[in-house]
C-alpha cells in the first residue's frame, strides 16, 4: 500500500486522503446521530408510559353461608401469583370455628381448623398475606340473629347492627377478635386486619346510647377507637382496615378520636366510579394510607348468576384511570394508593340469598386481575383508550389464553363454549337451564290463560278432556326437565362446594318455576277427576 501511494501524483493523493477523512466523518456523524435520536426516542417514550404503584393486590374471599371447599381454593393460587395477587382478605363471618362462648356463632358447616390451617400455610409459603375480616358494628346478622346474642342489638327487631354502648357488646366483639388472630398468629404474623364497620343502618337508636346524649357520628367514631384499640392490645403490629362509607359525611374536624392505626378502604362498585376528593383529601390528612376497593362479582344483583363482566372490567378500568396520576390541590407529586381489594361478595349480607358463585365468577377475577398487572407494568398514552380498545390491545389475547380458550373473547358477547378453565361446565350448564327456564316461564304465561278457561269451565262440568290432556303432558315433561338440571347441577357443584350449599343453592335456582309448575298441575289433576258434563245453558257463581 505505501508503494503504491508513493507512485500516485500529488493530486490524486490528495482527493483520496480527503475521500476517506470525509467517509469517516460521516460514518462517525451517523452512528453518533443514530445514538442521540435513540437515546431522545426512548426518553420521549419514558414521559408517555405511566407506571401505577400499588404495593398491594387483594383478592376478597367471602365465606358467609357458602364456604367454597379449601381444595379448590388451592388450586387457584398458582394462577393468583401469576396475575399479581399479593393477598387475600378472608371474611369469615359464620365460616370461622369458633368456640368456648363463641361456638354458636360458627355455622354447622364452617371449616375445620386443621384444614384451614394446612390451607394457610400453603398460601402463607406462596408468599400471600393472609388479611382476616371481622364484622364489628354493622352486618352483625351471623351474631345477633342467635337467641342467645338479640339482647345485643341496637334496635331489637332488626339483627344487624350491635349496640355499641353495651359493654357486653364489647367484650364478644373482643373474644371474636383475639380467637381470629390468635389462630392466625400460630401460623404467621397478622400484618392487616379488617374491621368491616361499613353500612351501619342502625346507630344511636336504643336507649343506652340515646342517653348519651351524642350525635350519630360521636357514637360511630367512639365505637371503631374502641375496636381498633382492642385490635392493637391483641396484636400491637397489626395495621387496622376499615371499609369508609361512614367516614365520608363526617366533618375532619370531629375525627380526633381516630388515631393514625386505622387505614381506609374507599369502595365504589359502579361502572363509572364516582371519588369524592373532599373525602379523599381528608383521608389523607389524616391516615397514613389509603386504599381502594372494586368488585369482580357481588355487585350486579342480589341474585345474579354470573357477574356482568363488562361492567365489572369498566368499574376496575376507571378506577385504574382514577388513581394512576391522582394528585392533591397544592400537590406536585402523585398520591400512591397503598392497595386495592377486588372485593367478591358471596351474599348482600347474612340474610341474603347467594349470589354469583365463585367458579362462574373466575373469568371476571381473572380479567381484572390481568387489567390491574397491565397498570403497574406500564402503560403508553393510556388516556387515549376506551375500554373497547384497551381490552382489544392489552387483554383480550392474554385473557382468552388464561380461560385455555379456542377463540378470541369479545368482551360485548362474552361466550366461553369453547373454553376450558376450571368452573367453565358449571358457566355453560347454567347459561343452558337459563334458556329453557326462560321458555318454561314464556309458556307458563301463556298456559295461565288456559288454565283459567279449564278452571271457569270447570264449575260446569264442560271441559275440553284433548287440550286438558296437552296441558298435563307438557307440565310434566317439564318438571322433568327441572329435576333434569337441578340434579346436574348437584352433581357439577360437588367439587366446589359441600352437600350443605349445594342444596341450599339448587333448591333455590330451582325453586320459582318448579313451585308454579306444581301449582299448576296439582290444578290439572283436580279438573281431571270430573267425569260428566251437564247441558247448556249454564248457571255461573
Amino acid at each position: 500500500m505505501r508503494l503504491l501511494t508513493k507512485r500516485l501524483p500529488v493530486k490524486i493523493k490528495c482527493l483520496l486522503i480527503t475521500g476517506i477523512v470525509t467517509s469517516i466523518y460521516i460514518i462517525v456523524s451517523y452512528n453518533l446521530f443514530e445514538d442521540v435520536f435513540t437515546k431522545k426516542s426512548k426518553d420521549m417514550g419514558k414521559r408517555n408510559i405511566s407506571y401505577l404503584k400499588l404495593p398491594n393486590v387483594i383478592v376478597h374471599l367471602d365465606f358467609k353461608g357458602s364456604p367454597p371447599k379449601l381444595g379448590y381454593l388451592k388450586t387457584l393460587l398458582p394462577k393468583f401469583q401469576e396475575l399479581g395477587v399479593t393477598g387475600l382478605l378472608m371474611e369469615y363471618e359464620d365460616m370461622f370455628p369458633y368456640n368456648g362462648r363463641l361456638v354458636n356463632i360458627s355455622a354447622k358447616n364452617c371449616y375445620e381448623k386443621p384444614k384451614l390451617k394446612e390451607f394457610l400455610k400453603l398460601a402463607v409459603q406462596l408468599g400471600f398475606d393472609i388479611i382476616p375480616l371481622v364484622q364489628t358494628f354493622g352486618h352483625m346478622e351471623h351474631v345477633l340473629k342467635l337467641a342467645e346474642f338479640q339482647h345485643l342489638r341496637e334496635i331489637p327487631s332488626y339483627p344487624d347492627s350491635i349496640c355499641p354502648s353495651n359493654s357486653e357488646s364489647q367484650m364478644i366483639i373482643k373474644k371474636m377478635l383475639e380467637q381470629i388472630i390468635e389462630f392466625h398468629e400460630k401460623i404467621f404474623p397478622v400484618k392487616y386486619l379488617h374491621i368491616g364497620c361499613d353500612e351501619v343502618f342502625n346507630i344511636n337508636k336504643c336507649q343506652r346510647c340515646l342517653k348519651k346524649n351524642l350525635p350519630h357520628t360521636e357514637i360511630y367514631l367512639s365505637q371503631v377507637q374502641v375496636v381498633a384499640d382492642l385490635v392493637k392490645t391483641i396484636s400491637r403490629n397489626t395495621t387496622v382496615l376499615i371499609w369508609d362509607d361512614m367516614f365520608r359525611g363526617i366533618p375532619i374536624n370531629t375525627w380526633e378520636r381516630i388515631n393514625h392505626q386505622v387505614e381506609p378502604v374507599y369502595w365504589d362498585y359502579g361502572q363509572s366510579v364516582r371519588v369524592s376528593h373532599v373525602n379523599m383529601r381528608k383521608y389523607y390528612k389524616k391516615f397514613k394510607n389509603i386504599w381502594i376497593a372494586s368488585s369482580f362479582k357481588g355487585a350486579d344483583g342480589r341474585a345474579a348468576t354470573y357477574p356482568n363482566i363488562k361492567r365489572r372490567l369498566w368499574n376496575n378500568f376507571s378506577w385504574m384511570n382514577k388513581i394512576r396520576d391522582y394528585k392533591f390541590g397544592g400537590e406536585n407529586e402523585v398520591f400512591n394508593f397503598e392497595g386495592i381489594i377486588l372485593t367478591g361478595w358471596s351474599r348482600y349480607n347474612h340474610m341474603e340469598p347467594p349470589c354469583e358463585l365463585l367458579p362462574i365468577s373466575i373469568p371476571s377475577l381473572f380479567l381484572n386481575l390481568l387489567l390491574i398487572k397491565k397498570f403497574k407494568e406500564g402503560l403508553e398514552n393510556v388516556e387515549s383508550f376506551d375500554l373497547t380498545d384497551f381490552y382489544m390491545k392489552y387483554l383480550r389475547d392474554e385473557f382468552s389464553g388464561l380461560l385455555h380458550c379456542s377463540h378470541l373473547i369479545d368482551i360485548d358477547y362474552f361466550d366461553t363454549n369453547q373454553c376450558y378453565f376450571d368452573g367453565n361446565e358449571l358457566y355453560q350448564l347454567f347459561l343452558s337451564w337459563d334458556l329453557i327456564n326462560t321458555n318454561i316461564l314464556n309458556s307458563l304465561n301463556e298456559f295461565d290463560n288456559d288454565l283459567f278457561a279449564v278452571d271457569f269451565y270447570s264449575q260446569t262440568h264442560n271441559i275440553n278432556t284433548i287440550k286438558l290432556r296437552q296441558n298435563k303432558e307438557w307440565v310434566y315433561q317439564s318438571i322433568n326437565e327441572v329435576v333434569y338440571y337441578k340434579n346436574k347441577i348437584i352433581t357439577i357443584l360437588n367439587p366446589y362446594y359441600d352437600d350443605y350449599f349445594i342444596e341450599e343453592y339448587s333448591h333455590l335456582k330451582f325453586y320459582k318455576t318448579k313451585a308454579i309448575l306444581d301449582d299448576m298441575l296439582k290444578a290439572l289433576k283436580n279438573v281431571s277427576k270430573i267425569k260428566t258434563w251437564t247441558r247448556r245453558p249454564y248457571k255461573y257463581n
